[in-house]
């Protein structure tokens, strides 16, 4: 059975007031919305031509029912359901089998609500997910500079070696869902134009050699936004020079980091969240 989360309202289990919700159904949420994918007839030929195709909008039905020790509290509990299917973007979250999934959602329609006797109401909220890619939980890593430093092959009666400790500068993360999901990432100074490329596909995002970050400062980069940002507030995206935007492929993704000059304090953390259909 899946436990599902709407903003800040679980709507399974009971809560403080002592109000059971049970989920019945969740209509529009594993299945994958449809195309945008308009054919037109080939003329005096067979089959047709056809242009890009995307995702359109995603539309989730949520069914339940509300069981109250008294009628006042199940108006109470109605109350933090119309609250909670709110007109602006919320979060609608789905854990089932121990696979937790959500999607930014908004109220798209009637919130119906019909009494069962006194204490208990049965329950539909209609959703829609502009963006329909469901997220599971953000991956994080980071790395500095690539660099190597130490190793020593000492001539002795039995010769050893001390092994160099070596940084290679690059984050690798794994997409384990089945469509592209977001990038997010922050390079913290001292540093001066650094250089982030994502490997598998050989963009590079490229600030000018000008640019120089000292200790304490750093650039925000939202990769499907195509937003830069100075210490998390000023647009900078004046200060790219090459605009390889990347987005988190399923499946393995690495992200090499350089610099038009070496310190051993620069660092690059790229947030990526994996995407489903």
């Amino acid at each position: 059975m899946s436990a599902v989360t709407l903003g800040a309202l679980p709507l399974d289990g009971v809560d403080a007031e002592g109000v059971e919700w049970v989920v019945e159904d969740i209509e529009g949420w594993d299945g994958s919305p449809g195309s945008t994918i308009q054919v037109v007839q080939r003329p005096r030929a067979h089959g047709a031509w056809a242009g890009d195709a995307y995702l359109p909008a995603r539309s989730v039905a949520v069914g339940g029912v509300l069981m109250a020790p008294d009628r006042g509290a199940a108006r109470r509990a109605l109350q933090r359901l119309n609250e909670a299917a709110s007109l602006a973007s919320t979060t609608l979250a789905v854990n089932d089998a121990g696979e937790s999934l959500w999607a930014g959602v908004r109220r798209q329609d009637v919130i119906l609500a019909k009494w069962l006797g006194d204490k208990a109401v049965r329950y539909s909220v209609q959703l829609v997910a502009t963006d329909p890619r469901r997220f599971g939980d953000a991956l994080v890593e980071s790395t500095a500079l690539p660099s190597t430093a130490g190793g020593l092959t000492v001539p002795l009666t039995v010769p050893f070696t001390i092994n160099a400790v070596t940084v290679t500068g690059q984050v690798s993360l794994t997409n384990p869902g089945n469509i592209a999901g977001t990038v997010r990432l922050r390079i913290d100074g001292p540093v001066q134009g650094p250089v982030v490329t994502h490997v598998n596909s050989g963009r590079s995002l490229v600030f000018s050699s000008s640019i120089v970050l000292g200790a304490g400062e750093w650039i925000d980069v939202d990769m499907e936004r195509r937003e830069v940002l100075a210490n998390g507030q000023a647009s900078r995206n004046g200060w790219v020079t090459a605009r390889g935007w990347s987005a988190f492929e399923p499946g393995e993704n690495t992200w090499a980091f350089t610099a038009a000059g070496y310190d051993p304090g620069s660092k690059l953390t790229v947030t990526a969240t994996p995407a489903w259909q």
